[in-house]
């Protein structure tokens, strides 16, 4: 299938995986991670899921209980992360607290956090590498919200692979779905019958990348995948005008850029 093959020459093109990996896929319960970690499963990768339960009602119910039965019936190792556990406290309640007192968007709040979380479980389950479900259209809308923002810099790690073992500290991410178009991997998941979600995330509307995305619903794949493509010959550029040194977080001793990370920023105001 069309999905399959360009995974498959993302992945060799990129050298994103080898099969002596132990590759730990990012879960959330929809579409674009069901499909990536059937397809890498299906290439002969050693896959295993990685999942956070954030607390968002039925919606995190429903997808918890796909997860578990997909990954049983595909006898791939599942891991769930009880944010409650691990923060005390729901997305719901955590976003709504930093809005209030950082007036930060929740997508912010969330990506911090999801993304603090998935290298610290990363790391605990011996990945050598993460792999996330983010698509051509989650590239694109990147690309477009820093422009606007007037930060293309914000991108500077916008590549199918990120950190490795260069960057002390971090399991290095992956994203084989860089180059695949949601309405494509929509298509691929309900063709293969995954019975999942296809709802967006309930806390995804009045955003700025709700917005965003809305705005590029409006243009073709092809033109979706010219932003990516334009802005991936910019990257090797700014990240050369651009290194910054990574120091240790002096509160958890997970990678910071400065003597607090961005998570533990988050965490002193709750």
């Amino acid at each position: 299938m069309i999905i399959e093959k360009k995974v498959a020459e993302t992945i060799a093109k990129y050298k994103l995986l080898k099969k002596t990996d132990k590759v730990v896929v990012a879960l959330s319960g929809g579409k674009d991670s069901t499909s990536v970690l059937y397809i890498l499963k299906k290439l002969g990768y050693d896959v295993e899921g990685l999942m956070i339960d954030l607390y968002l009602g039925q919606w995190s119910e429903t997808h918890k209980e796909n997860m578990l039965r997909i990954c049983s019936e595909m006898s791939v190792p599942l891991t769930i992360v009880d944010l409650k556990e691990e923060l005390g406290q729901g997305i719901c309640f955590i976003k709504a607290v930093l809005k209030k007192q950082k007036n930060l968007t929740g997508c912010t709040v969330c990506g911090i956090i999801k993304r603090w979380i998935l290298n610290k479980w990363a790391k605990k389950l011996g990945a050598d590498k993460i792999v996330t479900g983010h698509n051509l259209d989650d590239e694109a809308q990147n690309v477009l919200m820093n422009f606007l923002k007037g930060n293309v810099l914000l991108g500077v790690n916008s590549s199918p692979a990120t950190g490795g073992k260069e960057v002390k500290g971090f399991a290095q991410r992956v994203k084989p779905l860089f180059f695949c178009a949601e309405n494509d991997i929509r298509a691929y998941a309900k063709k293969m019958k995954f019975d999942i979600l296809y709802d967006k995330c309930p806390c995804s509307f009045e955003t700025y990348r709700a917005d965003t995305r809305d705005w590029l619903d409006n243009i073709s794949d092809g033109e979706k995948l010219a932003i990516v493509e334009n802005f991936q010959k910019l990257v090797p550029g700014l990240r050369r005008e651009n290194v910054r040194e990574m120091k240790v977080c002096g509160k958890c001793g997970e990678p910071a850029s400065s003597e607090l990370c961005n998570a533990c920023k988050i965490f002193a105001c709750l």
